[in-house]
């Protein structure tokens, strides 16, 4: 005959496979931001390429900026604030993520006891 579970283990099996499903869960919302934390970091980098390439631009006009400077110096500018908003949620969305995995952690630890 197999060996029979307590009630006790009967009881916290599915709330510790609950748990463990949560935990994969958010390490898979952790992987995804991390992902979208690099892709806005590629954009910023390409960003600030273009910011370059324009200040080279204007230096070398003689009358100022023209029009077509301005306008692709007002979407540089633009892009850059929404990348750092992006970031500051991404971040948020990080920092939100692990406090739940350290509460679940916490919570495994104390089924397991």
């Amino acid at each position: 005959m197999g060996q029979k579970s307590s009630g006790i283990e009967r009881f916290l099996a599915p709330s510790i496979n609950k748990i463990e499903e949560e935990l994969k869960s958010i390490h898979a919302e952790i992987n995804t931001v991390k992902t979208r934390i690099d892709e806005t970091d590629n954009k910023l980098e390409k960003l600030e390429e273009e910011r370059k390439r324009l200040a080279t631009r204007m230096d070398k006009t003689d009358d100022g900026m023209t029009t077509e400077s301005k306008v692709l110096f007002d979407s540089v500018n633009e892009m850059g604030k929404q990348n750092r908003d992006e970031i500051d949620i991404l971040k948020r969305a990080i920092d939100i993520a692990q406090r739940r995995l350290v509460v679940l952690e916490a919570n495994m630890k104390e089924l397991g006891k």
